[in-house]
């Protein structure tokens, strides 16, 4: 037979440890929000589109954080499409990030890209805390 205040004990860690490890995410996605913010004042726009996996991954690994991107959406069926954009900058896929200055695209890269390679070219940080 079981006690019923061993039940309720259970139940209340398993919820407690819920809710840490949804703060610990939390608090992991906001440490990006700094380097996010570098990359768009530094000219970086994410092309991509509504149905493209490799652009979901992307968004997943910037979390919260992707808030603060500039994204371009180039398919005609997603939301706010940019597709004539999308047609002169000549995307071949997508995601593909964009940094320019002034106007001039200074580099690109195509396809999915770790938040090392974003941060070794722009020199945004990915800070720690």
């Amino acid at each position: 037979m079981r006690r019923p205040g061993v039940i309720v004990t259970l139940v209340a860690v398993i919820i407690i440890s819920g809710c840490s490890s949804q703060q610990e995410r939390t608090e992991e996605t906001s440490k990006l929000d700094a380097f996010a913010k570098c990359l768009t004042e530094n000219g970086a726009k994410m092309y991509g589109s509504v149905f493209c996996k490799f652009c979901d991954r992307q968004k997943e690994m910037f979390g919260s954080s992707f808030q603060y991107i500039e994204e371009v959406e180039c398919d005609p069926r997603g939301p706010n499409p940019q597709t004539q954009l999308c047609l002169q900058k000549d995307i071949p896929k997508t995601p593909t990030w964009i940094f320019e200055k002034n106007g001039a695209e200074i580099k690109r890269f195509v396809g999915l890209q770790s938040l090392e390679t974003l941060s070794e070219f722009s020199g945004c940080p990915i800070k720690e805390g």
